[in-house]
């Protein structure tokens, strides 16, 4: 047993719909909460001083690729250039391992010369290599033209852009995008994948999250067992979300729920989210990838098994193809069985969409970078919908006032891996009225985010008897904000499973 005491600690009581703060916590030797109380652990029990700092539920994110986050690290991330220039540049540097470049995060959309990134530095510095550049947003990539000609994609796989001579410009989306991600990475050596996806979790431990809702597809059917296996043996609690739209498979895998990743649509960023109105920089609307009949069969079948169903929608068309798909298989009311259903983004709802979810106890799975990253005068937003659709994006305070179930999550590698960032983000919305107090951004990533994953009976929060999963911050978010604090340790069931190499409290 041990307690931890000469700091802060908050657990979250239902019945104030806050966080309350204790002096103490003790922990079993199973590593669950034994109380709140100095008082409760009796004598002789190992005491650790928190010289200030304060102790929080462990952090989720509801929404991350571990092994592209794992990839996208170091030379691999193209995040920061912003010129034509400078992304030619740090295309040069990508390494080759083995004839196999593969690097991401570019995003063309916020360049101060306004130019598209296209694929000529791949063919300029790596036109041997097997080579792929994978958009921020994952929805679209760049190949050179060895790749493609390694693909094979078949002429009528829609989204292989072309130049005015019908020449493929090594520019893919849509159906292309997919099947080429998809066969590049299946192609990747085993052991570049699991380093991988060991540096991601090493990451999200070193920023307070513990648990990850991790979006898997791309595997043939049996893969999917070994893919699971491999995530949960690492530190990290690991809820595996398989993006396919077959709920009999999530039932046989032993999972509650099924989806996340499963396409209604694309992204803003390259103009594939299925819009009711054109974008304002572009003569369309997007796309939307299912079918209302293929749609109304998953979710039947998901409800019909008990299996929580979700799926990612951003345009406002996505998402109406989603809620009256919801609304005929549901019947306009929560899930008769318990399942507990879910959407990925949401980010250009209506208030009648916002309604509905709440209505039906759908859960919505967002990421709060989204606004920080594009939202505001001349964002992202502004310039691929125009103000006054960009004014009602991401309405993060509506949904937390409509009484609809909203968690948390950064879509790692869209956005950086950081919940505390993504917590700020809550409260800083760059509309007012959209933003959230700290007491409700913390529960979106940490009480609503367990129950998303069903595992809110023994983690979340911090009562006694649940787990001892924490994270202990150098200050008090509710009095410094969020961004201002630091991650000292994270723990799983009363062991630390990350330390700041550069101390804390000990």
């Amino acid at each position: 047993m041990q307690i931890l005491d000469g700091g802060r600690v908050y657990c979250f009581d239902a019945w104030q719909r806050r966080f309350v703060r204790h002096d103490a916590i003790a922990i079993d030797d199973e590593g669950c909460v034994l109380s709140l109380e100095a008082r409760d652990a009796g004598a002789g029990v190992a005491r650790l001083r928190l010289e200030g700092a304060t102790v929080l539920p462990a952090f989720a994110d509801c929404h991350v690729h571990l092994t592209d986050t794992g990839y996208f690290l170091g030379r691999r991330d193209l995040g920061a250039v912003d010129t034509y220039a400078s992304f030619a540049d740090a295309v040069a540097r990508v390494p080759n391992e083995s004839g196999i470049v593969f690097a991401g995060q570019y995003d063309d959309a916020r360049w101060a010369d306004n130019r598209e990134a296209d694929a000529e530095p791949l063919e300029r510095f790596h036109a041997g290599a097997r080579a792929m550049l994978a958009r921020i947003d994952g929805h679209s990539c760049l190949v050179n033209a060895r790749t493609l000609k390694w693909l094979s994609l078949d002429r009528s796989t829609k989204g292989v852009e072309r130049d005015e001579n019908g020449q493929p410009t090594g520019r893919l989306f849509l159906a292309a995008n997919w099947a080429a991600q998809k066969q590049f990475l299946a192609a990747m050596p085993l052991a570049q994948r699991r380093n991988a996806e060991r540096r991601a979790v090493e990451l999200a431990l070193s920023r307070g999250a513990l648990h990850l809702h991790a979006q898997l597809y791309g595997f043939a059917r049996d893969e999917y067992v070994r893919e699971i296996d491999a995530l949960r043996s690492l530190p990290a609690n690991v809820y595996p979300k398989i993006c396919e739209p077959d709920a009999r498979l999530a039932q046989e895998l032993g999972l509650p729920y099924v989806g996340g990743d499963v396409f209604l649509d694309g992204s803003l960023g390259s103009r594939t989210a299925a819009l009711s109105i054109p974008y304002a920089d572009a003569r369309t609307c997007g796309a939307l990838q299912l079918r209302d009949d293929e749609l109304d069969d998953f979710f039947g079948e998901a409800e019909l098994l008990g299996i929580g169903a979700g799926v990612h929608a951003i345009g406002d068309s996505a998402i109406d193809q989603c809620v009256r798909s919801w609304e005929r298989v549901l019947e306009g009311q929560p899930s008769r069985s318990g399942a507990r259903h879910f959407v990925e983004h949401f980010e250009c709802a209506r208030p009648e969409h916002i309604e509905a979810c709440a209505r039906m106890r759908i859960a919505l799975s967002m990421q709060p970078l989204f606004d920080a990253r594009w939202g505001g005068e001349g964002g992202m937003y502004a310039e691929r919908l125009g103000a006054e659709r960009m004014h009602n994006m991401n309405a993060l305070g509506s949904i937390q006032r409509s009484g609809a179930m909203l968690c948390g999550g950064d879509d790692a590698p869209v956005c950086a891996l950081d919940p505390l960032a993504g917590m700020q983000a809550c409260v800083d919305h760059h509309v007012p009225e959209q933003r959230l107090s700290p007491h409700d951004a913390l529960v979106a990533y940490t009480v609503n985010a367990a129950y998303l994953a069903c595992v809110e009976e023994y983690t979340g929060n911090l009562m006694p008897g649940m787990n001892a999963d924490l994270v202990v911050l150098d200050r008090d978010p509710f009095e410094h904000g969020f961004a201002a604090c630091r991650v000292l340790e994270t723990w799983s069931r009363g062991a630390v499973v990350y330390a700041d190499p550069s101390g804390g409290f000990r």
